[in-house]
């Protein structure tokens, strides 16, 4: 919806989304945030759960 995101797959392949852009990432990926962003989401509860929760982890640490 805003911002700026950089994804890196497994592979060390690149994406850049901007605001408004659609985009599908691959399981495997890590996330870059390029300018302050706000974004809509739609994955699978279950294993979007996982993800949540340990990026959660990882920011108590």
């Amino acid at each position: 919806m805003r911002g700026q995101l950089t994804t890196t797959d497994v592979g060390g392949a690149q994406e850049t989304v901007n605001a408004n852009d659609l985009f599908y990432w691959p399981p495997g990926h890590n996330v870059k945030v390029d300018a302050d962003a706000e974004i809509v989401m739609f994955s699978p509860q279950r294993e979007h759960s996982h993800v949540i929760n340990h990026m959660i982890e990882k920011v108590k640490s």
